[in-house]
């Protein structure tokens, strides 16, 4: 088994290896930035193309800027440092955002406005009971116009409903 002798690494060859790690991870950063965005952008398309969201209310999510290479000196080297490298700084990849962004804006979807019954009218004969109504059933009232509507139940697959009916 041979062991590589880490003192004969160059500064360079570190330099370079860094800037590929960087660069893997930079494909990686911006596959899962892309991943992300368009999960975001469908489901936002989705309200709009069912009719729950109008786009222009609410626009699609912003594009996320793309990483990309960027580089920083290291402040151990460089005019005023002590050892080797005190001529020139030396340089060091790191992965940062840029301006751009990771990917084109997807198609936007045609907006339509959702259907809305139409309200049928109610019947001449009959009332909903309104809020807060505590009358038993079976109390009538006398209305304005001298028509006189009585408390009256039905039950229902969902419970009881309660309505008043014109009885003369």
């Amino acid at each position: 088994m041979t062991t590589s002798d880490y003192a004969m690494t160059t500064l360079k060859a570190a330099q370079a290896n860094t800037l590929a790690a960087v660069t893997s991870q930079i494909a990686d950063l911006n596959n899962n930035l892309k991943a992300n965005y368009l999960t975001a952008f469908n489901n936002w398309a989705q309200n709009v193309i069912i009719g729950r969201s109008d786009p222009a209310v609410n626009p699609p999510p912003q594009l996320p800027a793309a990483y990309i290479v960027g580089y920083f000196n290291d402040p151990t080297t460089g005019p005023g440092s002590n050892g080797p490298y005190s001529e020139t700084a030396v340089q060091w990849a790191y992965p940062m955002q840029g301006k751009d962004p990771v990917c084109a804006m997807p198609a936007l979807p045609a907006y339509t406005k959702p259907f809305v019954p139409p309200v049928l009218p109610e019947p001449e004969n009959i009332r909903n009971v309104p809020a807060g109504d505590t009358m038993p059933v079976g109390y009538q009232m006398l209305a304005p116009d001298g028509c006189r509507w009585q408390k009256q139940a039905s039950p229902t697959p969902f419970g009881m409903a309660y309505y008043y009916a014109k009885v003369a």
